[in-house]
C-alpha cells in the first residue's frame, strides 16, 4: 500500500527533494555571503548590540541593512508561503485527483481497508512535506539569527513574520493546510475547486485566528505613576493594551486623555506650563496612573504552543472530517 501510494506521488516527492536541494543550498550561500560582508564591513560587534551601541564605520550599518533587508524578507516569506503551498499542491489533489478520475474505486476493491488505504496516502505525502518545511525552516531561522540585531530579529519575536516562522507554529499551519485541502478535495471531489479554495480558507483562518492567541496566554500588568515612565519595549514585548487609568482604576478612554493631556500643557493663565507643572497636573487632572498589559518576550514560547494547539486542533477536526467523508464515497 506504501509502495503504490509512493508511486502515485512520486511527481510531488520528486518536487519536494528538489525544493528542498535548491532552498538549502541557497540559504546557506546566502548565509556564508551575508556573513562575509558582516566581517568585511567591520560589523561583527554590532551583531549583538543595539542601535546606539554599534560603534561601525559610517554608513555602514544603513547599507548592510539596504543590502541585506529585501533577501531577509524573501527568506521569512518562503518559509510563511510554505505550508500554504503544502496545502494547495500537495493535500488539496491528494484524494481529489483520485476521485475525479475514478481511479479509487479501484482502490476501494483491493483487500486494504478505505482507512488503511487513506492513512498510507497521507503518510507518504505529508512525512517528506514536514521533512522540507522543518529543515528550511532551520536553515533560515539561523541565518537571521547570525544577523543579529542587524537582521529582522531586532523587531522582536511578536513581529508578524518573524513569529510566523519560529518554533512550532509552522509545523502546526502545515498540518492544517494540509489536512485542509485533503477534506476539501474529498467534498468537492474536483482538484482545481479543491486547490483554489484550501488557497483562500487557508488565508481566512490564519488572520481570523491572529488575534485570538495572544488572549489565551496570561498576560503581565504593570502601573507605574502618571508622570513616570513605562518602561515596556514594544519591539521586544507584544502589548496588548496600554494607557492611563483614572483614580478609581478604570482605562480612560483615548479621546479624553488626549484633551486632558492637552489642557495640562498649559497653566490656567493660558502660558505654555513647565515639566514639572505638567506632570503634576496629570494626577490631578484624572490621570492617576499609567499602565501595560502585555506579554513578556521570555513567554513567546507559550503564545507558539497555543498557536499549535489551536492549528492541530482543526487539523485533527479536519482528519476526522476527512475519514468520514471517504468512507462514504462510493
Amino acid at each position: 500500500m506504501i509502495w503504490a501510494s509512493w508511486r502515485q506521488q512520486r511527481l510531488q516527492l520528486i518536487t519536494l527533494l528538489g525544493m528542498l536541494v535548491i532552498g538549502a543550498g541557497a540559504i546557506v550561500l546566502l548565509w556564508s555571503n551575508m556573513v562575509d560582508d558582516i566581517t568585511s564591513s567591520q560589523l561583527t560587534a554590532c551583531v549583538t548590540q543595539s542601535l546606539q551601541e554599534c560603534s561601525a564605520p559610517d554608513g555602514a550599518e544603513k547599507a548592510f541593512r539596504e543590502a541585506w533587508g529585501d533577501r531577509f524578507d524573501m527568506g521569512r516569506f518562503v518559509i510563511t508561503g510554505l505550508p500554504a503551498l503544502i496545502g494547495v499542491f500537495i493535500g488539496a489533489p491528494l484524494f481529489a485527483k483520485e476521485l475525479e478520475q475514478g481511479t479509487h474505486v479501484l482502490a476501494f476493491t483491493q483487500s486494504a481497508s478505505r482507512t488503511r488505504w487513506m492513512f498510507s496516502k497521507l503518510v507518504v505525502a505529508l512525512l517528506p512535506a514536514l521533512i522540507v518545511l522543518i529543515t528550511l525552516q532551520y536553515l533560515v531561522s539561523g541565518w537571521l539569527a547570525a544577523a543579529g540585531t542587524l537582521g529582522p530579529l531586532m523587531n522582536g519575536p511578536f513581529n508578524a513574520l518573524n513569529f510566523g516562522i519560529a518554533h512550532v507554529s509552522p509545523v502546526g499551519y502545515t498540518l492544517f493546510a494540509f489536512v485542509l485541502g485533503t477534506f476539501l478535495g474529498v467534498l468537492t471531489r474536483r482538484t482545481l475547486a479543491a486547490m483554489t479554495a484550501t488557497l483562500g480558507a487557508f488565508i481566512v483562518v490564519r488572520l481570523a485566528l491572529s488575534g485570538l492567541v495572544d488572549r489565551l496566554v496570561p498576560p503581565q500588568r504593570l502601573e507605574v505613576a502618571s508622570g513616570a515612565t513605562l518602561e515596556v519595549d514594544t519591539n521586544s514585548n507584544l502589548v496588548i493594551e496600554n494607557g492611563y487609568l483614572d483614580t478609581a482604576g478604570r482605562p480612560v478612554p483615548e479621546d479624553k486623555v488626549s484633551t486632558l493631556t492637552q489642557a495640562c500643557k498649559s497653566t490656567p493663565g493660558g502660558t505654555p506650563n513647565t515639566q514639572e507643572g505638567f506632570l503634576a497636573c496629570l494626577p490631578q487632572s484624572g490621570l492617576a496612573k499609567r499602565y501595560a498589559v502585555f506579554i513578556p518576550e521570555s513567554q513567546a514560547w507559550q503564545v507558539h504552543l497555543v498557536d499549535v494547539a489551536i492549528f492541530g486542533g482543526l487539523a485533527v477536526l479536519l482528519l476526522v472530517g476527512t475519514t468520514w467523508a471517504l468512507r462514504r464515497q462510493s
